[in-house]
């Protein structure tokens, strides 16, 4: 009987120390993960908030003074709003803006990515570079059937997330970029007409207008052949111009005859701050 008792008692024993080692190791994985997602919320927390917009894409819209030949840059991510006071766990759900159209969420985990510069954010991957002061975030893309990775680049447009919704982060940028500032010219009657953009969208000086939207979301409107300005937007007084920017000179035109006679509704020239 003690024959058999011993091995017993011997099998046992090492199960239960099998046991407490495999708790330990799962104890410390644990702790380990923990450890490293707080070290990532501490590196990248003081960087990422607030609402951020595709750098290539505004850049390109301020070059050509036109969101259509800008398109080609405003696909993917176009803007997101990261805010870490919503922080549950190890992650934080990031709403977005895709293709300048439609709106979803993705989840941001402070854990790591492919290496110790990046964070998971859905499927791909968050990063940020510092220069003068000035942060960038980038989003990285892994295309697992080209095996290539695509990076994009974003800059701050506003602290807080504004209450019209994430788009107006973007609408912001490109008044900033080419329309907002104090004009002066004629309408197509030739009566003086003293007018001012600003870059929250709101225009003072032109009769019945009180606000105004750059057209940016070419999913929704893909016919239009020509830059468009929305005034009033959602209003019983809406109206539309489309729009083009020779230098400083700002042209509203009614139609597309009038865009072939070069004869505008407005034609405004940009002062000098």
């Amino acid at each position: 009987m003690k024959r058999i008792i011993c091995p017993l008692l011997i099998l046992s024993i090492f199960l239960s120390c099998k046991s407490k080692t495999g708790d330990t190791d799962q104890d410390t994985t644990a702790a380990g993960r923990l450890d490293q997602s707080q070290a990532l919320l501490h590196q990248f927390k003081p960087l990422i908030n607030g609402v951020w917009v595709k750098k290539d894409y505004v850049k390109k819209v301020k070059k050509t003074k036109s969101p259509l030949e800008a398109v080609e840059h405003g696909m993917g991510v176009t803007v997101m709003y990261i805010d870490t006071a919503q922080l549950k766990g190890d992650s934080i759900m990031v709403p977005t803006v895709i293709n300048n159209h439609e709106g979803t969420d993705m989840a941001l985990r402070f854990q790591p990515g492919k290496n110790t510069t990046t964070i998971e954010l859905g499927d791909d991957e968050l990063s940020y570079k510092v220069k003068n002061g000035d942060t960038t975030l980038i989003i990285y893309s892994y295309n697992p059937k080209t095996k290539e990775t695509a990076t994009a680049q974003y800059i701050k447009a506003m602290q807080t997330k504004p209450a019209g919704g994430l788009a107006e982060g973007m609408n912001y940028m490109i008044n900033q970029a080419i329309l907002s500032g104090n004009y002066e010219g004629t309408d197509g009657a030739g009566k003086k007409v003293i007018a001012k953009f600003y870059d929250n969208g709101k225009v003072s000086g032109l009769p019945g207008l009180t606000t105004y939207y750059v057209q940016n979301d070419h999913i929704a409107d893909p016919e239009h052949s020509h830059d468009e300005i929305i005034f009033n937007l959602n209003t019983k007084d809406q109206k539309s111009y489309s729009f083009i920017i020779n230098k400083k000179t700002l042209s509203l035109y009614d139609n597309a005859e009038q865009i072939r006679s070069n004869k505008p509704s407005y034609s405004l020239k940009k002062k000098r701050d």
